[in-house]
């Protein structure tokens, strides 16, 4: 059996990661779920959250990302979202800074379309917060 897959997670501006790894957890829409060689095919849209990876070496690196889907065979695991950041990159203060203008953004926003798009930012912001305390 093998001991690594293909893992690629993509962004907009950049690949974040192309390698084989052992293992990795990933937010989806309907909750978390691992990703092990071999896996079965499989597909997901992605709720904000912490994209877990294991890499070949052993070494965990933790990324935030805000949306986007998993595309899961035996062989691979594609993640494509709008907004991939590694959490070692995130500072506190820019998160704090980041929920207050979501909350200001929410109280000011006037038509029905405004409130559930302040919404949506506000909740993926709420989980950028928990990644990072995390």
């Amino acid at each position: 059996m093998a001991t690594a897959f293909h893992l690629q997670i993509i962004s907009p501006m950049k690949v974040v990661i192309d390698a084989h790894v052992p293992s990795c957890e990933i937010p989806g829409a309907e909750g978390d779920f691992g990703v092990l060689p071999g896996h079965a095919a499989f597909f997901s849209m992605l709720r904000p959250g912490v994209i877990d990876v294991t890499m070949s070496d052993g070494i965990r690196r933790r990324f935030f990302a805000a949306t986007g889907y998993a595309d899961v065979t035996p062989e691979k695991c594609t993640v494509i979202s709008d907004h991939v950041q590694d959490l070692t990159e995130i500072s506190t203060s820019e998160v704090q800074e980041a929920l207050i203008a979501a909350k200001t953004a929410l109280a000011a926003a006037e038509t029905q379309a405004e409130r559930e798009q302040a919404a949506k930012v506000l909740q993926s912001t709420e989980a950028l917060a928990a990644a990072v305390r995390a």
